[in-house]
């Protein structure tokens, strides 16, 4: 089965869908609910990026969408993301399917984790991007 299911957790949340700041393209599809990934989130830079922790519990909370047509849009996500496995020079993400879990169970979803070196002080301990200048 096709996994059409995506986990927004910084700047490809609803929110932001349009932003001329953040350049955030419209998402095909629509919004699924709320959910939880397991790892650690921290601000990157003016956007944020998580790494997959399989021993922490769900604590990243972000948005699922459920897409219209992954092909089209994980092509046009992976190039707004500079993400594997569109972008094979220099990546700053990876596109990767993630057990995402939900009220009403786990969900597999696509993630774009991030792949470059992180300081480890910038973890988002709360779980959760809230941007103060792109709003």
């Amino acid at each position: 089965m096709e996994k059409n299911y995506l986990f927004a957790y910084g700047f490809l949340k609803t929110e932001f869908h349009g932003n001329l700041k953040t350049k955030t393209p419209a998402i095909d599809g629509h919004l699924f609910g709320e959910g939880f990934y397991t790892g650690r989130i921290y601000q990157v830079d003016a956007y944020p990026g998580v790494i997959y922790d399989p021993s922490l519990s769900p604590h990243v909370k972000g948005e699922i969408f459920l897409l219209n047509n992954p092909d089209r849009t994980l092509s046009i996500l992976d190039k707004y993301e500079h993400a594997k496995p569109l972008i094979t020079s220099d990546p700053d993400y990876e596109r990767v399917l993630r057990p995402i879990h939900t009220a009403s169970g786990i969900i597999e979803c696509w993630v774009y984790e991030y792949l470059l070196p992180i300081d480890p002080g910038t973890e988002l301990l709360k779980g959760e991007f809230k941007p103060h200048t792109f709003g």
